[in-house]
């Protein structure tokens, strides 16, 4: 029996339907940001599969940070086929009922700030591109496009699927904007930023992939 469960589990028919149910259950690649004059672009996404990766690929993202940990079975295998100049700047299973570190934050604005002045293409995926993907997706748009919280809130809530099981993220993008802001965390101790402080990241690592 175990035999016969590993071939079903590796026909063609068994991917294709883990392909469609990956599919159905994660956010496609779309784009958050364009600098059409200076080349930057940033784009979000769910797990993808090879064909999105590809595509991303020949779109010219050059840069990803994994937000649910799991580059080592997907990207860092896929690139070889579809997206070899691709890099794994971060790989690390965030958890969206716990806020992000100040130190990441930090290391995220320097690797966009890296990516503008390039005129580089880069993205940031989580498991299913809506809940830690939209928590990032907000700090982003109060740290770089100076939305207010209200509105990287409303963003959040109107692209992500299934955010009534994670109500803890709007209090946490709020007590983001009170760090950006310089103000003392107003949400509570469970929501506000990890960490506290304005420390200068260390900067995410050149490649993660083997």
């Amino acid at each position: 029996m175990p035999v016969v469960v590993s071939r079903v589990l590796a026909s063609p028919l068994a991917s294709t339907v883990a392909g469609l149910l990956l599919a159905a259950c994660s956010a496609a690649p779309s784009r958050v940001a364009h600098d059409p004059a200076g080349g930057f672009a940033l784009y979000r996404s769910g797990q993808m599969r090879a064909g999105q990766l590809a595509e991303l690929c020949r779109l010219g993202v050059e840069e990803l940070i994994v937000l649910d940990g799991g580059a080592g079975g997907r990207e860092c295998a896929m690139r070889r086929q579809v997206c070899p100049h691709l890099r794994v700047r971060y790989d690390t299973s965030q958890d969206a009922r716990r806020p992000v570190t100040a130190e990441f934050l930090s290391s995220f604005d320097a690797w966009i700030e890296e990516a503008r002045a390039a005129g580089r293409k880069v993205a940031l995926r989580c498991r299913h591109g809506w809940h830690r993907a939209g928590r990032l997706t907000a700090w982003y748009r109060m740290r770089f496009d100076r939305a207010t919280a209200d509105e990287a809130v409303a963003e959040m809530q109107r692209v992500g699927r299934f955010m009534s099981r994670h109500a803890q993220l709007v209090p946490q993008v709020h007590a983001m904007a009170d760090l950006l802001d310089g103000r003392r965390c107003s949400t509570g101790t469970k929501h506000c930023v990890i960490g506290g402080g304005w420390p200068d990241g260390g900067g995410f690592p050149a490649d993660v992939c083997p």
